[in-house]
């Protein structure tokens, strides 16, 4: 099994890292590879929330959170030719928070095929990405903090 791990230290609060990680709108903010990020569940987020998605190159999923645990974890599951889980995990630190991520993709049918190009960039495209949320979410503590 292939899993890609990252780890990013972020200079603000937990909570306020969960709360915008966790709404789906963030990654539209901070993943340029995320074409459209669309909750079709009512209410607010949590355990059993799906989503529709779309990265570049990819085609229209479905997932869903299938762990929520406010301000420390939460996994997203979807199905398809690539069955993929995605944990976050949060943890206070001295700097701020420590974010920890963990994205477990599984190819089924001809997707395998692709699956070594596809980890190839995905490890590079998900280290990447702890710096943009790094950088988002920093902005927005830098922009709420008074001046």
């Amino acid at each position: 099994m292939s899993v890609i791990r990252n780890s990013v230290v972020i200079r603000c609060k937990r909570e306020d890292a969960f709360d915008y990680l966790s709404d789906h709108r963030a990654e539209l903010e901070w993943n340029p590879k995320c074409m459209m990020m669309e909750k079709v569940t009512e209410g607010p987020a949590g355990l059993g929330t799906r989503y529709r998605a779309q990265w570049k190159g990819s085609p229209l999923i479905e997932m869903e959170t299938v762990a929520y645990e406010r301000p420390r974890t939460w996994t997203m599951h979807n199905g398809g030719p690539l069955e993929v889980t995605f944990t976050c995990r949060l943890e206070p630190v001295p700097e701020g928070t420590r974010l920890d991520v963990e994205f477990v993709p599984r190819p089924h049918g001809w997707f395998r095929l692709l699956f070594p190009v596809f980890l190839l960039v995905s490890r590079r495209d998900e280290a990447a990405n702890m710096h943009h949320i790094r950088d988002a979410l920093e902005r927005r503590a830098h922009s709420a903090t008074p001046e």
